[in-house]
């Protein structure tokens, strides 16, 4: 057994560690871990990270812990996410990859390898114990955007080019070996599992009080758009469900990454220091087999502004439908066959409105300076706590100071008008 300097190490953490330092050849009995805390507030708003340093005479490697919260009731609601992730990194990407890397494509042709490296991911639901090991990537000078400000467009076009790579691979997959992307099929979203375990019918009500919000951000003679959410209003949750429903989206259906928005990947930077160069894609908890449409409108209705998209939305579109034309062709595919530019449409029109839908849920995080954050546990607790009482008129503590009011009201206006404008609700 290593000398372990840091003896908080639960077990199941433990099996993971020595794993990793016997795979990566440290010396039994030689080698020693230590341990930091990895992420800065308002990083992860599902889990805690710890930094941890395997060391061994002059050797030294470093990963990063991605743990459950203590809090016991965000651990019951984080344990399904974190099952979902560790299966996204052990079983659903490898096997893209595998697919990909099977195609030996030539030397200098773009491939999809835009997700860290996972050294170890387990998730024991029934004991509530989950660990998923990863590499630091801030020690190859990647890092976040600032998720309080909008992205500019060249951060943007890298993640519509990578996410057309992405959805590549499953419309390549799908077509060329069916059997082996069958599991992939059984990949649904995880939130729906999280709804129909909700007695309290919490979530719906939250949604009901953050969409009244978000009507509250449009000026008030604005009779026209207030009335098209008000129709909505009181049935966001099932909204949610069907746009995320991946039988819907067949036979256009593909894994997709779930979460897209800013905290969610990290960016490496020309020598410029501005314009990003390589991207990876984080947190795969909310991964799923639905519409390929859904990463790109929650990504750009959370994390662009009314003004970029005023003149670079329908670009946007266009470079992630080139970027998948081409890494589709490259694997062997045909997207007049698979995925034509009508079909492209028709998926928008079915499904673009979740790109608002989730802008409720997560633009009040979003607008908030991350001094300005409150203690993540005492909010969920508090909110939960007055639900249960049948308040169901409490909020979620975010996006409410002063700053971020402000910025709330801009953002979440324009991606209403935005919503209406492109006829997606």
């Amino acid at each position: 057994m290593p000398a372990i300097l840091d003896t908080s190490f639960p077990g199941y953490i433990l099996v993971g560690l020595e794993k990793i330092a016997r795979e990566q050849g440290f010396s039994d009995g030689l080698y020693r871990f230590e341990s930091e805390s990895g992420s800065n507030m308002g990083d992860g708003f599902v889990g805690q990270i710890l930094k941890v340093f395997i060391r061994e005479a002059n050797r030294e490697l470093v990963v990063l812990c991605k743990l459950l919260p203590e809090n016991e009731m965000r651990k019951q609601q984080g344990v399904p996410l974190f099952d979902r992730e560790s299966e996204a990194y052990m079983q659903i990407l490898p096997l893209l990859l595998k697919f990909q890397s099977e195609k030996a494509l030539p030397e200098g042709l773009p491939r999809f390898n835009n997700v860290p490296r996972c050294y170890y991911a387990k998730t024991t639901v029934d004991k509530m114990e989950s660990v998923i090991i990863m590499e630091d990537l801030r020690l190859q000078a990647f890092r976040m955007w600032d998720k309080a400000n909008p992205v500019d467009f060249e951060h943007a076009r890298l993640l519509m080019i990578t996410l057309g790579r992405l959805h590549a691979l499953s419309f390549a997959m799908k077509d060329q070996q069916p059997e082996e992307f069958a599991h992939c099929r059984e990949f649904t979203d995880p939130m729906e599992k999280m709804l129909n375990l909700d007695a309290t019918k919490g979530f719906e009500k939250m949604m009901a009080g953050m969409c009244r919000r978000a009507i509250d951000t449009l000026e008030k003679h604005d009779t026209f758009r207030r009335e098209k959410l008000e129709q909505i209003l009181e049935r966001i949750a099932q909204e949610i469900t069907a746009c995320v429903d991946g039988k819907a989206a067949e036979p256009y259906a593909i894994i997709g990454h779930g979460d897209c928005w800013s905290n969610n990947m990290m960016f490496q930077y020309q020598e410029d220091n501005k314009t990003p160069k390589t991207i990876k894609l984080i947190d795969w908890q909310l991964s799923r087999y639905g519409s390929p449409v859904l990463d790109l409108v929650y990504f750009i209705f959370n994390c662009t502004d009314e003004e970029l998209r005023s003149h670079s939305y329908q670009q946007l579109l266009n470079i992630y439908y080139d970027s998948l034309s081409e890494h589709l062709q490259n694997l062997g595919g045909n997207v007049e066959r698979q995925f034509p530019r009508s079909a492209f449409r028709a998926q928008l029109k079915q499904f673009g409105r979740y790109g608002l839908l989730m802008s409720m849920i997560a633009l009040p995080m979003i607008c908030t300076p991350n001094d300005e954050l409150p203690d993540t546990d005492t909010a969920m607790e508090g909110f939960f706590k007055e639900m249960s009482n049948g308040n169901n008129d409490v909020e979620l503590a975010y996006g409410t100071t002063e700053k971020a009011v402000i910025r709330y009201k801009k953002r979440m206006s324009g991606c209403i008008r935005d919503a209406i404008r492109l006829g997606y609700v």
